[in-house]
């Protein structure tokens, strides 16, 4: 079945629509006293009544006047939805955003440099330099030759520690 497409209503029409329901209602002589469509206060009242026809004639004005202005009701809906995903977005790229400045900022600083640089290197290249010797190491001893350090201290331990 195929559901027909909703387009809203001359507003002659509506005018139109609800003047008659404003005079159907006015027959009324207390209108607060009017039970709810379809309460069991409503269901009690007698077929006649008019005041059952008035509360009749007031959902189905409720429910029409609902229905014209629902395109608006949804377009304003629709138009919060979007601000608010929008903001949700804009708040996760900012987020990832400051991430990737964070991590950049840290790839950055001298220290990053020289783990950058020790990593590019193989394990064969990094066991070789760790080998190497470096500026200020102590040449250490070969147990075949004598003690050459240049200075001992007089007060080193018997086997051979100096300090």
């Amino acid at each position: 079945m195929k559901v027909p497409r909703w387009t809203p209503a001359d507003p002659a029409a509506i005018t139109a629509r609800r003047t008659w329901a404003k005079a159907m209602v006015a027959t009324i002589t207390d209108p607060t006293r009017s039970p709810t469509y379809g309460t069991p206060h409503w269901a009690a009242l007698a077929d006649d009544d008019p005041r059952k026809l008035a509360a009749a004639v007031i959902a189905a004005e409720c429910w029409a006047t609902d229905l014209d202005e629902l395109p608006d009701r949804v377009r304003r809906d629709l138009d919060a939805a979007r601000a608010a995903h929008e903001a949700a977005e804009d708040a996760r790229w900012a987020e990832a955003f400051e991430q990737a400045r964070q991590i950049a900022h840290a790839q950055a600083s001298p220290a990053a440099f020289a783990l950058r640089a020790h990593y590019a290197k193989t394990q064969t290249e990094r066991i070789a330099d760790a080998r190497r010797p470096r500026p200020g190491d102590y040449p250490g001893q070969n147990p075949n030759q004598p003690d050459r350090h240049p200075n001992p201290h007089p007060d080193a331990v018997q086997d051979g520690e100096a300090a």
